[in-house]
């Protein structure tokens, strides 16, 4: 009987935790839904409001700088939580400024908007990550936070669409009628989520805990800042030019809908080009696919910023293809470097990088707005260039570059 019973309670709870997992993957769609609009809103506030390049460029460094301060900020307090109030919170909070941002009276509101927004995505990913992890287990964990990871990146490539569709066919009823199935289902998550009663949070070690944070950081910083800059780099290079695609597209006569489509295009692109990658990378070595398929990327981006129709299209997408093939790349030789501390070195590499990278499109808006959006995206282009160089004096600094 007791035996029976044990199976009983270990069915029930893998069917609990595959629940959970199943919320935290739609919630991650449905975060990163909202998240990555602004490309395709910034139009639409030029058009309303007159938002100039500059100020575009403004709102998406707010919104990574949110990210570089809120995201270990928010991390460190989940861990400290027993129930998912991060998680349940962030997707309501993401979603509510993205479908309020395009009704923004002015640039002031906007900017309030997309603190809200950044605030609301900053909230769930810590906490949505680290929940995952805890629903799958032992035995399928990999595939578990696989699917997670997935769903955040089809999310974050039908978003630019969805938005637009929505504010076209439902005007002021959007925002109500998009944020209400989030709120449902955020609702539904936290009210039947199972809290883990063995975990401990001691409220009393916080000051000693973030003590021995900032001490982790820095010594892993120490072992993968190139890593980390070349990351930024790249990173700066896709943001600079995937923010501003709506809008050179509407410059050139197109529609929104269309710039949403070719965000959509280059977003999934990216999905599979770090994927490609990593499988070359493992196979042929990381600095060559590092390297190599950076080096390569400028030519296919400037080829389609500086041409029209399909095959501009084509070029921007093999553009990125070759610029995000070491997406995952950068990652994986963070956590070589740092095989103790894989999770800090990888958020280093991705998220700060990545915020680090949203700050960069405030000078992309500046110099569009004195020398053309064209002109500064082609200088954009030209950027990994530098880790090309960069690379190459190394090797000859170390003298791997001569001949022997």
């Amino acid at each position: 009987m007791r035996s029976n019973g044990a199976v009983l309670t270990n069915a029930s709870d893998k069917k609990i935790h595959r629940r959970q997992w199943l919320s935290l993957s739609f919630l991650h769609f449905a975060n990163d839904l909202h998240s990555g609009v602004l490309p395709t809103v910034i139009p639409m506030l030029a058009q309303s409001i007159s938002l100039t390049l500059s100020q575009a460029g403004i709102l998406n460094s707010a919104f990574g700088m949110i990210h570089i301060l809120g995201q270990p900020v928010f991390g460190f307090i989940a861990d400290r939580q027993s129930q998912p109030y991060n998680a349940a919170i962030g997707p309501v909070l993401c979603a509510l400024g993205a479908c309020l941002l395009p009704l923004a009276p002015n640039f002031s509101a906007a900017i309030l908007l997309v603190g809200l927004l950044g605030v609301g995505t900053a909230m769930f990913h810590p906490q949505g990550t680290g929940l995952c992890g805890r629903s799958a287990g032992k035995d399928n964990l990999a595939f578990f936070i696989a699917v997670f990871a997935a769903c955040g990146t089809l999310g974050s490539a039908i978003g630019p669409v969805y938005v637009v569709y929505a504010m076209d066919s439902l005007g002021l009823k959007a925002p109500p009628l998009m944020v209400l199935p989030i709120f449902l289902v955020c609702l539904y998550f936290f009210r039947h989520y199972d809290a883990d009663k063995t975990e401990k949070r001691n409220g009393a070690t916080i000051k000693e805990d973030l003590s021995e944070f900032i001490r982790s950081a820095h010594g892993i910083m120490k072992k993968i800042y190139g890593v980390v800059t070349i990351a930024t780099l790249r990173d700066a290079t896709n943001l600079g030019i995937r923010i501003f695609i709506p809008t050179l597209v509407v410059s050139q006569g197109g529609t929104i809908k269309q710039g949403g489509m070719l965000v959509l295009a280059v977003t999934l692109a990216s999905a599979v080009a770090g994927m490609i990658g990593g499988r070359l990378a493992d196979k042929i070595g990381h600095d060559r696919i590092l390297i190599g398929a950076i080096s390569i990327s400028p030519f296919f981006l400037l080829a389609s910023l500086n041409t029209k129709g399909y095959y501009s299209v084509v070029m921007l997408i093999t553009g990125y293809l070759f610029l995000l093939a070491s997406s995952s790349v950068t990652t994986a030789m963070s956590q070589q470097r740092c095989s103790n501390a894989r999770s800090m070195a990888s958020s280093l590499s991705m998220g700060f990088s990545w915020g680090l990278a949203n700050l960069f499109t405030s000078p992309v808006g500046f110099a569009a707005d004195r020398i053309g959006l064209r002109p500064a995206m082609c200088l954009v282009a030209l950027m990994p260039w530098t880790i090309t160089a960069w690379y190459i004096s190394k090797r000859f600094r170390t003298g791997k570059g001569r001949r022997q």
